[in-house]
C-alpha cells in the first residue's frame, strides 16, 4: 500500500509540471461584484467607430512570434463580431540609432566572448512589432500591436545557457530546435531575418544525442523556468537594460504611427497637442517581465537617450510614449513581476528626485505608473488590473500606488491546485482563462442595457484583494 501511495505521488510530481494538466478553465471560488472594474467592452462601446489599439507585450520564455495568438483568438471568440487574422498586416523593426541595419553591434561580452560577433548577428537580434488588424462588424477595428523583444535575448540563452545546460542536466530537444532554426531572411526588410540559427543545426543534432543526467522533474523545471525563462529577467535588469528600453521605445513609436488601414502617418504629433480630442484608444496587455519593460521604458521625465544619436528622434520617442499613454485608460498585467524586479534598482530614500542607478533608467516603476495616472486625470481616469495564480512561481501582487487605481485578482489557471500545478501552465494560461476574459471584456450587453456594459456581477474563479 505504501508503495502505491509513493508511486501515485511520484506520478503527480512528474507529470504535473510537464503541462499535461494545462487546463484554461477554472471553477468558481465565489461571486465577486465587479461593478467598479472597467472592461474592454465598455471602451469599445464608448469608442464607437474609432480604432482600439491593444499593445500586447510578451513575458519571459518566448520562443518566437505570434505570442498574441491565443489572446487575439479570445477577443473574437468573446465578442463574436470579428475573425482573428493568422498573419500580421505589417511588421516594423527598431531601426534607428543603435538598431540601424548598418550599425556595429554593442561591445558586450559574456565570459570573455562577444555576445554578437558581427553585424549580421546584431541585425538578427532587432526587436520588432507585428501589427494585426481585427475588423469588426459592430464597431471600429481592433489593432493588436504584438511587441516582440525576445530576439535580444536569444544569442546569450542559446549559445551560453542552453548549450552548457545540455552537458550538465541533459538536452532539451524543443529548446535546441528553437535555437537552431533555419536562417530565413525577411524579404520585406533588407538585412533582417524571420529566423536565425544561434546554434548550428548539426551542433544541435549532436547535443540532442547527449545523455540526460538530471532527474526528469528537476531538469524540466530548470530548463524551462530558470534557463529559458528567468534568464530573460536577469538580462533585462542588467547591463543590457538600456538596449531593451531603446528597442521598445522605437516600437511604441511605430505603434503610434500605424493606422488600422495599414498606412503610417505622423498625425499623432498634432493630436498630441489636443489630448481631449481623442482620435483612438489604447490598452496595454502585458505578461510577466513585459509589464516591467513597458513602464520602465516610458521614462516620461527624460527626453534624452544614451543610445539615440539624434536628439530629435529621442524626443519623438518620448512624445509618442506620452501620446499613447494619454489615450490608455486600461492596463492589464498577467503574472506581474514588478515587485521582484524593482529590487535590482533601488532609489535613495528621501531623495527628491531619486537618482537613477543607470543613465536613462526610470526612477522606479511606481513613479512611472503614477505619471501615467496623472496623464489620464482629466481624461476619465485609469485602471491597472493584475492577475496572479497563487501556484505561479513567478508572479506577485502589484502594490498600491498613490494616485492609481490598482486591482489585484487571484485566479486558477489549471485544475490541479491541491498538491501541485504545472509551472508552465499556471504561468502561461492567463490569456486563455475564461474567468479572466470574462472580466477583461465584461458581461455581454442585454437588450435592456445595450450600449452600457459596466456594472453587474460576474462568476469567476477569483479572489479580489482589498485595495
Amino acid at each position: 500500500m505504501t508503495y502505491r501511495i509513493h508511486k501515485f505521488l511520484l506520478t503527480l510530481l512528474v507529470i504535473g509540471p510537464l503541462g499535461i494538466n494545462a487546463q484554461a478553465k477554472s471553477k468558481s471560488d465565489d461571486l465577486q461584484n465587479l461593478s467598479d472594474v472597467s472592461s474592454i467592452r465598455d471602451l469599445l462601446s464608448k469608442s464607437g467607430n474609432r480604432p482600439l489599439h491593444i499593445l500586447y507585450v510578451h513575458g519571459i520564455g518566448a520562443t518566437g512570434t505570434d505570442g498574441s495568438k491565443n489572446f487575439r483568438h479570445s477577443i473574437c471568440h468573446v465578442l463574436r463580431d470579428c475573425t482573428s487574422p493568422k498573419s500580421p498586416v505589417a511588421r516594423d523593426y527598431a531601426e534607428t540609432g543603435l538598431f540601424d541595419p548598418q550599425a556595429d553591434p554593442p561591445a558586450f561580452e559574456y565570459m570573455g566572448q562577444p555576445v554578437w560577433a558581427n553585424q549580421e548577428e546584431w541585425r538578427a537580434s532587432a526587436p520588432f512589432v507585428d501589427h494585426y488588424v481585427l475588423q469588426r462588424k459592430g464597431g471600429g477595428p481592433i489593432v493588436v500591436d504584438e511587441i516582440n523583444w525576445w530576439p535580444l535575448v536569444f544569442p546569450l540563452k542559446c549559445r551560453q545557457i542552453i548549450r552548457d545546460e545540455t552537458g550538465l542536466a541533459g538536452p532539451d530537444s524543443a529548446l535546441l530546435d528553437v535555437c537552431s532554426r533555419t536562417r530565413v531572411k525577411d524579404d520585406d526588410h533588407d538585412g533582417r531575418f524571420r529566423s536565425f540559427p544561434w546554434i548550428h543545426p548539426e551542433d544541435a543534432k549532436q547535443l540532442k544525442s547527449l545523455p540526460a543526467k538530471g532527474a526528469l522533474f528537476n531538469r524540466k523545471l530548470k530548463n524551462n523556468i530558470l534557463d529559458w525563462g528567468f534568464s530573460d529577467a536577469v538580462m533585462a535588469v542588467g547591463s543590457m537594460h538600456n538596449i531593451f528600453l531603446e528597442g521598445i521605445r522605437q516600437l511604441f513609436l511605430d505603434s503610434a504611427r500605424f493606422q488600422a488601414d495599414g498606412s503610417r502617418t505622423n498625425d499623432w504629433e498634432q493630436q498630441l497637442k489636443n489630448p481631449h480630442g481623442i482620435d483612438r484608444d489604447f490598452i496595454v496587455v502585458s505578461h510577466s517581465l513585459g509589464s516591467y519593460l513597458v513602464f520602465s521604458t516610458l521614462n516620461l521625465d527624460g527626453r534624452g537617450s544614451a543610445l539615440q544619436e539624434s536628439q530629435y528622434l529621442a524626443e519623438t520617442e518620448y512624445d509618442a510614449a506620452q501620446y499613447i499613454f494619454q489615450r490608455t485608460s486600461l492596463v492589464y498585467f498577467f503574472a506581474n513581476q514588478v515587485p521582484l524586479l524593482e529590487l535590482a534598482d533601488l532609489g535613495e530614500y528621501g531623495a527628491k528626485p531619486a537618482k537613477p542607478a543607470r543613465p536613462d533608467a526610470t526612477q522606479g516603476l511606481s513613479d512611472q505608473l503614477s505619471k501615467w495616472s496623472k496623464l489620464r486625470m482629466s481624461l476619465g481616469g485609469s485602471q491597472l488590473i493584475a492577475w496572479s495564480d497563487p501556484s505561479d512561481l513567478l508572479t506577485f501582487h502589484v502594490p498600491q500606488i498613490k494616485g492609481l487605481v490598482v486591482k489585484n485578482f487571484d485566479v486558477r489557471n489549471t485544475k490541479w491546485h491541491w498538491l501541485i500545478a504545472g509551472p508552465e501552465s499556471v504561468h502561461n494560461n492567463y490569456d486563455r482563462n475564461k474567468s479572466i476574459l470574462s472580466v477583461m471584456f465584461g458581461p455581454k450587453p442585454t437588450a435592456k442595457s445595450s450600449g452600457n456594459s459596466s456594472g453587474g456581477t460576474a462568476e469567476n474563479a477569483m479572489t479580489k484583494h482589498p485595495e
